[in-house]
């Protein structure tokens, strides 16, 4: 047993083993001890914590100290913590240090020993990279685990041509092959291969440039098209200028020949003329759909992109295009434009038409079911209408809370404890579940990336009721982000305190009311934005708990008089929720206090907000947010008004959800 159990039950099993306790009698003297012990649990806890921060602060000493080559303290350091479950991410990290030296006994010493670490994986990816590097290839194989990893696996092609084992390398390089997308150098080797034994290189060579075209990587077509005859050079100059200019290239191909190669490229023509101007494209198939042989695959293509291309354009043909569609070519895609564009034009006899014919899984979402009420309502079918309110109603939704006030209905949320289904017994499961225990070091530890992998490795094979159990223990160590990720993978939804945690509520407190904000507002966005992780950078470039581009937060910190704020100052968590709560103080003002105009311009920028107003009459609010353009933002507003619904509930609020949608005006 490792010394960082936080209770008495581990030592109990030290006693149980040391002792081999076989009679009855001392089975009682050590259950009595026990009891005494944890008696006094508290003492001793506060000694096992005081022992854990010490190792915690040995670690990232020993890792402060091989970053900067101080090898001998490095050494020193790690003798002491021998205890420690995560010491061996400090050897992996000395490992991978020198694994440009090391030899095959050691790596197989090392991934013997550590096998069950997700660091295993990584660091074979590795070596692999350092057996190739040293066309080392009969090593190389026999590390190669068949991950999926194109560059590694163009590396396993690579060594067996140089060991002659052949056995089914066709079929294997020609998966790869046939991407419509640029593959790594290590590469072209094996494709060198494949085309020169194969039977019919020109056939997969313009099978792979179709899905380059397909793909939209214009480049990689032209470039594959090198390695085709003049007459295919030809071909494939046509139909790289059929890409950049297909309006051209149509107008060039009304009098081609009928060949399969002319098809291709007028298909591809209509496809990408469709996706700019879908009506030229719909003339051109009508002069030209009869004069050629095209096949059903290239007529469905063609007929579908030119339909759902109409409707992104907002064309007044859309909805006969989009009907017109052959049942096959109805996919979710249809039926959910056809709904958003009867929603646009409020036109509710038609919402109601596409709703019912929506597919099942469609149909049974919350907020069709919202709409297909008030679309009845509009048509004067209350008690159809008020039905279907009432048992959305029920749900602690979006859609379920603007469906309770409709009928003014309290809203459903009751919250039920994870751990009163589930008695959570922290030393008991840390440990039985080695990963949990060392996420949970990682985590304090901030090595997080370790830590997220040593958790799903933790939960990856849990029963519900333990899943339940690691959530709520992973929100007892504020690790909220995975408290609530682990939670959603559970049926277990109404422990509103483990899914909607209050973090750092001082400062959110301090900063709303500074500026006016609804705190529950504020708390919405953060947990929409991060998950209440305070380290959590996007890739787009978006820091900390409220998500702020790093132009976003200067911009804001000008305005406050304060100097231009670098990255590790836009983390911390005072600075971010300041800069944070500032921005939406701005987007809340600049639409006249909408909030869910803020909430839409604070994810998707005051710009877009603007060019997506109702450009006649004043929108209900409900209809504007289900319109909005991006997807995104529409799920980002639904679900910063439903949390803030949630959030109300800790505040002791009575706010109905519809109190902060006011109408759209045309104009802020």
């Amino acid at each position: 047993m490792l010394n960082l159990c936080l209770d008495m039950h581990c030592n109990f099993l030290k006693l149980k083993v040391n002792l081999h306790i076989k009679s009855k009698v001392w089975l009682v003297f050590i259950m009595s001890v026990r009891w005494l012990l944890l008696f006094f649990g508290l003492f001793i806890t506060g000694v096992t914590h005081a022992n854990i921060d010490h190792q915690r602060k040995l670690f990232k000493q020993a890792s402060s100290a091989l970053s900067q080559n101080k090898m001998n303290q490095f050494a020193n350091l790690l003798v002491q913590l021998d205890d420690y479950p995560i010491k061996p991410y400090l050897e992996y990290d000395h490992f991978v240090k020198r694994i440009q030296s090391v030899n095959i006994a050691e790596v197989k010493a090392f991934l013997d020993d550590y096998k069950d670490y997700p660091f295993a994986f990584t660091l074979r990816g590795k070596w692999l990279s350092v057996l190739a590097d040293r066309q080392e290839w009969n090593h190389y194989l026999e590390f190669f685990d068949n991950r999926n990893h194109t560059r590694l696996k163009c590396l396993a092609f690579q060594a067996r041509l140089k060991l002659e084992k052949l056995d089914n390398i066709q079929q294997d390089i020609q998966k790869i092959w046939l991407r419509g997308s640029s593959q790594p150098n290590e590469c072209n080797e094996p494709f060198d291969y494949f085309l020169s034994h194969h039977a019919e290189p020109n056939q997969v060579i313009w099978l792979r440039i179709e899905k380059a075209f397909k793909a939209r990587k214009p480049s990689l077509a032209k470039y594959l098209g090198r390695k085709l005859d003049k007459s295919g050079q030809l071909s494939l100059n046509l139909w790289y200028e059929a890409h950049q200019k297909p309006e051209k290239i149509l107008r060039k191909f009304r009098k081609a020949d009928d060949s399969d190669i002319n098809r291709k490229i007028i298909t591809h023509s209509m496809i990408r003329l469709a996706r700019k101007d879908a009506l030229s494209a719909r003339q051109f198939w009508l002069k030209m759909s009869s004069e050629f042989n095209f096949s059903q695959t290239q007529r469905n293509s063609i007929l579908q992109r030119i339909a759902l291309s109409s409707a992104h354009q907002k064309l007044d043909i859309a909805v006969e295009l989009l009907n017109n569609l052959s049942g096959d070519l109805k996919n979710d895609q249809v039926f959910l434009l056809l709904a958003h564009i009867n929603l646009q034009r409020q036109n509710w006899i038609g919402l109601v038409t596409v709703i019912k014919k929506m597919p099942s899984h469609l149909l049974a979402e919350n907020e069709w079911q919202y709409w297909l009420a008030r679309a009845t309502e509009a048509m004067g079918d209350q008690a159809n209408s008020r039905s279907i309110f009432l048992a959305l109603s029920k749900k602690s939704t979006y859609y379920g809370f603007l469906a309770a006030d409709k009928l003014n209905l309290p809203y459903k949320i009751v919250q039920e404890d994870v751990n009163g289904l589930a008695t959570l017994e922290e030393s008991a499961l840390l440990s039985e579940n080695k990963h949990m225990l060392r996420a949970r070091e990682l985590f304090f530890i901030n090595r997080m990336t370790d830590a997220n992998r040593e958790w799903f490795q933790a939960i990856k094979h849990l029963e519900p009721v333990k899943i339940k159990q690691a959530a709520a223990l992973a929100s007892s160590w504020k690790w909220h982000d995975s408290a609530i990720r682990t939670v959603a993978k559970t049926n277990h939804r109404s422990d509103y305190n483990l899914r909607f945690p209050m973090p750092y509520r001082e400062k959110v407190m301090r900063h709303s009311a500074a500026k006016e904000l609804d705190p529950s507002i504020i708390y919405g966005v953060m947990r929409r934005e991060s998950l209440f992780n305070a380290k959590a950078k996007s890739h787009a470039g978006a820091l900390g708990l409220m998500q702020l581009m790093p132009a976003t937060a200067r911009y804001v910190a000008k305005g406050l008089g304060l100097k231009k704020p670098r990255q590790a100052d836009i983390l911390k968590i005072e600075n971010n929720i300041n800069f944070g709560t500032h921005y939406f103080r701005t987007v809340l003002n600049r639409f006249d206090n909408n909030v869910l105009l803020a909430a839409a311009a604070y994810n998707a920028g005051p710009s877009r907000v603007k060019r997506w107003l109702p450009l006649t009459n004043t929108m209900p609010a409900d209809l504007w947010v289900a319109i909005v353009p991006y997807k995104e933002t529409r799920n980002y507003v639904q679900a910063v008004l439903a949390y803030a619904t949630v959030f109300d509930t800790f505040f002791a609020k009575d706010v109905r959800i519809s109190s902060r949608m006011r109408d759209v005006k045309t104009n802020y």
